[in-house]
């Protein structure tokens, strides 16, 4: 159970994340982000021996990602998956160990892999406030995750993947003696997704504004199929 004193801090502190971030990158990045909701995984394909989070707060990224897309391959892109962070942990993901070479080589080997080297001022990655988990894959079939995207069109692009179509029902208009048939699709909704765009339209968005937009998403939709 958690204590009350620290329930309080959490909630207080808008620069605490609830969620974990996987993030795409370079100029390929939304293209990747689809790759990732076509197979329905995140892979570890660089075969680091684990796949790298942020737990960064969402609504104070929109500046980072501006300063990021005027590169031709941007480090990190605005596009990715979030994850609540107490299920990431339970997953066996681990917030990364900063420090010198030197305290590298005193860890045990169980977890070096969760050691990021750290010279302030020279090598310095420590903004990323990285997590890792220890995992060739992740299934996002077997976690609650959401979507992250850069804008609102970004959404609309990626509805296929989104959604599942469910059921299918004609609907027949007579006009003029002609019967015009039209088709309505039946959507289940299969992520939650948000835009960086809509968050800098909220100005100041607080986690729980987060929460709100997640949570107002329907999780069915009906549109006329063409």
């Amino acid at each position: 159970m958690l204590n009350q004193t620290l329930i309080k801090i959490l909630r207080a502190r808008e620069d605490l994340s609830d969620y974990v971030f996987h993030f795409t990158k370079k100029r390929n990045a939304f293209e990747t982000l689809e790759l990732i909701l076509e197979e329905e995984c995140i892979k570890d394909v660089n075969h680091n021996g684990h796949i790298c989070f942020s737990e960064s707060p969402l609504p104070l990224l929109p500046s980072m990602f501006k300063l990021f897309q005027k590169y031709e391959n941007p480090i990190y892109a605005p596009y990715g998956i979030g994850i609540k962070k107490v299920q990431f942990w339970q997953m066996g993901g681990r917030p990364v160990i900063y420090g010198d070479s030197k305290e590298e080589e005193v860890l045990p080997d169980e977890i070096k892999w969760r050691f990021q080297l750290l010279r302030p001022n020279a090598y310095d990655f420590s903004w990323l406030r990285e997590w890792r988990i220890p995992v060739a894959e992740i299934a996002l079939s077997k976690i609650d995750c959401f979507i992250v995207v850069n804008t609102l069109n970004d959404v609309e692009s990626l509805y296929h993947l989104i959604f599942d179509l469910g059921d299918i029902e004609a609907d027949a208009q007579p006009e003029d003696g002609i019967c015009h048939v039209e088709y309505l699709g039946y959507f289940t909704r299969k992520y939650k997704i948000i835009s960086m765009e809509e968050i800098e339209n909220i100005n100041n968005m607080s986690k729980n504004d987060l929460e709100k937009l997640l949570q107002e998403q329907p999780d069915e939709d009906i549109r006329y199929l063409r």
